[in-house]
């Protein structure tokens, strides 16, 4: 990696210093006695990106030694992060632990004695906060404690304690992030009390990269900048999926499809649960579930409809029928007719295992045991992709890879690492493969949906946040998690409406449908009525199937507003779904408010989070702020008591915010245009607003085939004046005009209205919602200006 800027400081201890960016520095400490500095980590080179600047950087942090400790300091030299203690390394720690592997149903001593282990101390400061390390659920900001990152299959019951997705970056509320190059498991305790915060990780590495903003939004930018911004997932993939949990037969499937489009419910994916397959893993259809998948596919495809697969990284040796026996009493989660089948793929086991394709040999899953996929192996890779290709071929639109958290800590990599060193990177090897394996067929944008991550894994969109409950406290443990992935630029994600399984209330089902139909990518779980039949949209009478279908139909609206903020990340990192302190961070009362969430810079969703609560309170951010549902206007700065009956999801405005949003839809078609948008214009002026388009299906956005238009409005005495830009940049698909109608939030009937400075007779005002509703045909390449003329 050729890297600018590079220098060592000399002194009781040796430190390469090497400037990444402007704003951000990689320190590496020398081994005690060693002449030179350690090569870097074999899968470095995979995760962290090579700089692309097109001139020599121009650092702006000043690094030093003082007393042998490493301090960093901004432009104007003042220091921001320092070493606490030298660094220890080459430490021999004995490991002990005794972890209760639910899903393999085993109990797994580790006495394990590791001679490699490195020791870290940063000084903190009284009051400072921390935000990060991954995919918590536990926390947001965090003043002290302990986190433990190794990466683990954190099913509902231990989401307390335990992620899927720990990752070893955290940022700080003094404007800086750090990232640990290490993967071994890591222990982090924030000391308050001595202002220390300690690091011990299990494998050699005094390696890591600070980030200075001080904008929390610079470290994003900057933090993507190195790891890799999320792609443009495809336009459908921004519709309602559902998975059947066990799988249920494809007429059933069919059968619940075709329920959705009678009660006018969206829907745009169907995921097939496990046992859709044969053989763990063979990629063949289990006939006796899904016996004519042509006709299945052809099917969805007529209601509009795609179908995805869930798969893990297993190639199954043994069927375990204790465990089997164990899943049916306990969590009822294999359909009857899979019950007895053989599901071991011996052919593919030892064809992996001679060709040398298996991370371990012998791990247990859920539905079985034998090799996991050793996806760093760039042979094995296209094996299992290889494998996987007659299904995509037969019309399979993505896959959900699931179960990246099982590698034992004696696994192995092609890279040459062990298993404790390549545990954690599992799921970023495993999503890579399969998402490249997509990419090479066609010019398709892959979707894959994955569940155990790390750093830079938001280069494969999307991920899920595992498995939860239909309670309120899992609303809030995904609101929190949630905030966390956002700042690591995890941009496309979904909190699972509903969770996973456990029996919905009508509370429940209403308010969980609240929040999650508006993440950034959408599903929902049903299962056999037999087992839960509380879980469908029109499951707990007409009240509750209403509040579904019209989040789940505003969810559509917003598609072309969705659309801008998925441009938006994949130009700066910056994550649709936004903490408060990342939007304002200026404000230091909402630093900590982990129960209010922005999606983009315009809009607050602030879901109740209490059992039968009829209103909550709101933290207010300064501006104006607008209710969207009633005429009711805001001033920020403080709090608010909101009104929220069961039906309603408080969600604000920020006032000067231009809105795109469209109609809704029943599924998001491949030829899908933006040819029918509305604008809502939201006071003070000026106003603004972005629309991003393109054809939402290929790659070519990445070669210049987009369009950006943009939205202002502004007031001058009695006159507002709204412009729609002419579109900046272009595509074959893309429409000649829309059919537009500007809404003018928050204002009283006009006298006249013009276009192009022509006498408009197309508006009307709406007396209950205080709007003027403006209808014009707008052509992309010109664009169009719109007066609204006073009294």
């Amino acid at each position: 990696m050729s890297l600018a800027a590079e220098h060592t400081l000399t002194g009781s201890t040796r430190v390469r210093v090497q400037h990444l960016a402007e704003n951000a520095v990689r320190i590496t400490h020398a081994p005690p006695g060693a002449r030179g500095f350690p090569e870097d980590r074999p899968w470095l080179s995979h995760i962290l990106l090579p700089p692309n600047a097109p001139t020599p950087l121009r650092p702006t942090l000043g690094v030093s030694l003082h007393q042998g400790l490493v301090q960093i300091a901004d432009a104007a030299g003042e220091v921001f992060f320092a070493e606490a203690r030298p660094p220890e390394l080459a430490r021999s720690k004995r490991h002990r632990s005794v972890s209760v592997h639910i899903p393999a149903v085993a109990i797994e001593p580790d006495f394990t004695r590791v001679t490699d282990a490195v020791r870290l101390a940063l000084r903190i400061e009284p009051g400072e906060g921390f935000y990060g390390w991954g995919e918590w659920f536990n926390a947001f900001r965090r003043e002290c404690g302990r986190v433990k990152l190794k990466i683990r299959d954190a099913i509902a019951m231990l989401q307390h304690r335990e992620t899927y997705s720990g990752i070893p970056v955290f940022f700080s509320s003094r404007g800086y992030a750090f990232w640990l190059l290490n993967s071994h498991e890591s222990y982090w305790t924030i000391d308050s009390v001595r202002g220390v915060m300690e690091i011990e990780a299990a494998g050699p590495g005094a390696d890591y990269i600070v980030i200075y903003g001080p904008a929390y939004r610079d470290l994003v930018q900057t933090y993507t900048r190195l790891t890799g911004r999320p792609p443009l997932i495809p336009r459908w993939a921004f519709g309602l999926m559902v998975t059947g949990y066990p799988q249920e037969p494809q007429d059933v499937v069919l059968a619940r499809v075709r329920e959705h489009r009678k009660r006018q419910i969206p829907l745009d994916a169907v995921i097939l649960d496990y046992h859709w397959e044969e053989r763990y893993h063979n990629f063949r259809w289990r006939r006796s579930i899904i016996p004519d998948p042509d006709r299945l596919l052809a099917e969805l495809k007529a209601q509009g409809v795609r179908l995805g697969l869930i798969l893990t990284p297993f190639v199954n040796l043994k069927n375990r029928p204790g465990q089997r026996l164990f899943l049916d009493a306990a969590a009822g989660n294999r359909p009857a007719e899979a019950r007895q089948d053989d599901e071991r793929d011996l052919a593919g086991y030892h064809e992996a295992q001679s060709k040398g394709y298996l991370a371990h040999p012998d791990a247990k899953w859920w539905f079985g045991q034998g090799g996991m996929i050793d996806f760093s192996n760039p042979a094995a890779a296209a094996w299992w992709n290889a494998r996987m290709r007659p299904l995509y071929e037969q019309g399979i639109a993505f896959f959900k890879n699931d179960d990246g958290e099982y590698l034992p800590r004696d696994g192995r990599s092609a890279l040459g690492l062990e298993g404790r060193e390549y545990h954690n990177l599992y799921g970023f090897f495993y999503s890579r493969a399969i998402y490249d394996g997509m990419a090479a067929l066609d010019n398709r944008r892959p979707f894959i949906y994955a569940r155990s991550v790390w750093a830079g894994s938001q280069r494969f969109p999307a991920i899920f946040l595992g498995d939860q409950k239909p309670t309120f406290d899992h609303i809030r443990s995904t609101l929190r998690c949630a905030l966390n992935m956002g700042l690591l630029g995890f941009a496309h994600w979904t909190a699972d409406v509903f969770g996973l399984d456990g029996k919905t209330t009508p509370e429940t089902h209403m308010r969980y449908a609240q929040w999650a139909l508006l993440a950034p990518v959408a599903r929902y779980f049903w299962r056999p009525p037999s087992a839960d039949d509380t879980r469908f949209p029109w499951s707990h009478g007409e009240e509750a199937e209403a509040n579904f279908r019209a989040y789940a139909q505003l969810r559509y609206r917003l598609l072309p507003y969705y659309s801008a903020l998925a441009w938006e990340a994949y130009q700066t990192g910056l994550p649709p779904i936004r903490p408060l302190m990342l939007e304002f961070q200026t404000e230091r009362r909402l630093a900590a408010v982990e129960d209010q969430v922005m999606l983009g810079p315009a809009i607050m969703l602030a879901p109740v989070v209490e059992a039968g609560a009829g209103q909550r309170l709101i933290h207010l951010p300064g501006g104006v702020w607008h209710d969207f549902w009633t005429a009711d206007t805001h001033t920020g700065g403080g709090d608010i008591t909101y009104a929220a009956p069961l039906h309603r999801l408080p969600i604000l405005v920020r006032g000067g915010a231009i809105v795109p949003m469209g109609p809704a839809l029943d599924s998001i078609s491949d030829t899908h245009q933006f040819d029918q948008l509305e604008l809502h214009v939201w006071p003070p002026y000026p106003a603004e607003g972005v629309f991003y388009d393109d054809d939402g299906r290929t790659r070519a956005y990445q070669n210049g085939a987009f369009s950006v238009t943009h939205f202002t409005a502004s007031r001058e005495g009695d006159t507002l004046t709204v412009r729609i830009s002419s579109a900046e940049g272009a595509f074959p698909e893309q429409t000649s005009s829309r059919a537009i109608e500007v809404v003018v939030q928050r204002a009283g009937p006009p006298r006249a209205v013009s276009v192009d400075t022509l006498a408009w007779a197309d508006w009307r005002y709406d007396a209950e919602q205080h709007c003027v509703r403006i209808k014009l045909n707008c052509a992309v390449t010109t664009g169009a200006v719109v007066q609204v003329h006073f009294s």
